[in-house]
């Protein structure tokens, strides 16, 4: 009876197993989706009102070439905007939007069962619109700041992905690296005018306190 149990145990571990690795193997596909939101509004003691939104949405496919190892491609769309409001009716303001597509590979490595690490490495095309817009009612000013960013490159990240059923997983991605090619644009307009443009290299590397990130994906 006691070797029936051990056998029973030893069966299902490797089943559950089983159902996680037969979804990364070669030929299947997955899909995935991140998102995320804010909307809050604080008012601090100095008599501001600061509104704080931001928008993120993440769409992947994968194709599974071999064994846990896929090719993934996707993009993401990225928008915040941040406006302060004082007493006075100044109202500076910050808006920034972002487009990124990516193409790379993907490696499943196992730690459990149904918990595996993640490597992803790739290519990589960004571009970033940032907006700053200042009003100083007293002096009837208005002045705006833009900077529009193309960048190209290469990154890689890691994370965990953890498969509570057959055919879905959640990822959770805690570090990412880039390394990239940067063309910045700058326009000033109000007061005074001018612009100018300025290229070069940048390194990067964010954890998941600076930007969390949570995928859910599913298997097909």
């Amino acid at each position: 009876m006691k070797k029936f149990l051990i056998l029973f145990v030893y069966l299902g571990i490797y089943s559950m197993g089983q159902e996680a690795n037969a979804q990364i193997s070669q030929g299947n596909h997955s899909v995935g989706l991140e998102f995320g939101w804010s909307d809050r509004s604080v008012d601090f003691l100095d008599e501001r009102i600061q509104e704080d939104n931001y928008f993120r949405f993440t769409p992947s496919y994968s194709y599974f070439i071999k064994d846990q190892l896929s090719i993934i491609g996707g993009g993401r769309f990225y928008t915040r905007k941040i406006n302060n409001t004082y007493q006075n009716a100044n109202s500076p303001g910050w808006k920034r939007k972002e487009l990124d597509v990516f193409v790379g590979l993907r490696k499943h490595i196992e730690i459990s069962p149904k918990l595996f690490m993640i490597a992803t490495y790739g290519l990589r095309y960004s571009w970033t619109d940032n907006l700053a817009e200042s009003v100083i009612a007293d002096e009837e000013d208005f002045n705006t700041s833009r900077q529009k960013v193309n960048q190209f490159g290469l990154f890689g990240n890691l994370g965990l992905a953890y498969f509570p059923s057959e055919k879905f997983s959640f990822e959770l991605i805690f570090i990412e690296g880039q390394f990239f090619k940067v063309y910045n644009k700058h326009i000033w307009s109000g007061q005074y005018n001018s612009n100018y443009q300025d290229n070069g290299w940048g390194f990067e590397v964010d954890g998941f306190l600076d930007q969390p990130s949570l995928a859910v994906r599913y298997y097909f």
